[in-house]
C-alpha cells in the first residue's frame, strides 16, 4: 500500500518466529524506483513483490538498496535484479558481508551520497551500531527516513555483536536527532510518527541498560550468562543468543570506557558504583 506520496510498503512474506514483525520492504517511486531491502529468501514472497512492482506502471526500478546484509533484508534481491535490471546498492562497508551470501553489489555508496530517482532524492546516512554496515536512507524534502534495523517500530534493535557496537549505535542515534525527520519507516514493525521521541527513548534505554549491568558488576564478578539471567529473568529461550549478544556488546563498551574489567570469562566493576 502507499503510506506516503510515492512511498509504498510491500508485503515481505510471513515469518514463524517474528510473526507480525516480518521485515518491511519499501518502494520509493519517483520517475525511477528504488526498493529498500527485499525481505526473506522465499520464492513465493519474492514473486509477490515482483507482481506488486509490475502493477506500478510506468516505473523502472533502478536500485535495490540494502540497509544491511542480514538474511531477512536481502532475500530475493538476485531474482529481483534479474527480473527488473535494478542494481543492488549497499554502503561500501557492507560489500564483503553481502558477498558472503553470494551476492555482488552493482553500486557502492558512502555517507552523504545522494541517489536521484527523478523527483525524489535519497540521501545515504551511514549509521553503524546495529551492525558495522548499517545504513539509513533519507528523503530530506519530505523528512522520511528509512532505518532498516537501526530503528525498529517495536522495542529496540539488537546490537549484533561482534560487528555491532553500542557506542556507535548511540552516536548514530544522536546524529539522526540533527536531521529534520518527520516519519520513520523501520525495518520491522509499524511506521514511527513521533521520531524524536522514539530516538530519545532508544538512547535512554541503552544508557539505562549500561547502568543496570554496572550495578550487577558492582556486587560481584559475573559471566555473560550470569548477567543474562539477572537482567532477563523471564527470557523466551529462543531469544537467549540475542540477549547474550546484547550483553556482550554493552560489556565491550564498558571495558573500553574503563568501567569494567575482563578476567578470563568473568567481568567485574572497575570501581564504579551505581
Amino acid at each position: 500500500m502507499e503510506i506516503a506520496n510515492g512511498i509504498h510498503s510491500i508485503p515481505a512474506g510471513p515469518n514463524k518466529f517474528m510473526g507480525m514483525y516480518a521485515p518491511n520492504v519499501y518502494l520509493v517511486a519517483g520517475r525511477k524506483g528504488a526498493l529498500i531491502d527485499s525481505g526473506y529468501f522465499d520464492g513465493e514472497a519474492t514473486e509477490a513483490r515482483l507482481e506488486y512492482l509490475r502493477n506500478i506502471a510506468p516505473l523502472r526500478l533502478s536500485h535495490i538498496l540494502v540497509t544491511h546484509p542480514h538474511p531477512d533484508h536481502i532475500g530475493g534481491c538476485l531474482e529481483i535484479r534479474e527480473a527488473t535490471g535494478a542494481g543492488i546498492t549497499i554502503h561500501s562497508t557492507g560489500a564483503a558481508n553481502l558477498g558472503s551470501y553470494g551476492i555482488t553489489a552493482d553500486k557502492l555508496v558512502d555517507d552523504g551520497d545522494v541517489l536521484d530517482l527523478g523527483g525524489i532524492r535519497l540521501e545515504v546516512i551511514y549509521t553503524p551500531g546495529h551492525t558495522r554496515d548499517s545504513t539509513c536512507f533519507f528523503i530530506r524534502e519530505s523528512g522520511i527516513l528509512f532505518t532498516g534495523d537501526h530503528i525498529v517500530g517495536f522495542g529496540t534493535s539488537v546490537i549484533d555483536e561482534p560487528g555491532g557496537d553500542v557506542t556507535q549505535y548511540i552516536d548514530s542515534l544522536k546524529r539522526l536527532l540533527t536531521l529534520p525527520v518527520g516519519l520513520i519507516c523501520p525495518g520491522h514493525g509499524p511506521e514511527i510518527r513521533e521520531p524524536e521521541r522514539k530516538i530519545k527513548e532508544l538512547i535512554a534505554h541503552r544508557l539505562e541498560r549500561e547502568q543496570q549491568i554496572l550495578s550487577c558488576l558492582g556486587k560481584r564478578s559475573m559471566r555473560v550468562n550470569d548477567l543474562v539471567s539477572d537482567i532477563y529473568p523471564e527470557l523466551d529461550p529462543r531469544l537467549a543468543e540475542l540477549a547474550r549478544k546484547q550483553i556482550r556488546a554493552h560489556l565491550n563498551k564498558l571495558v573500553r570506557d574503563g568501567k569494567a574489567v575482563l578476567s578470563g570469562a568473568h567481568y567485574s566493576s572497575a570501581g564504579h558504583r551505581v
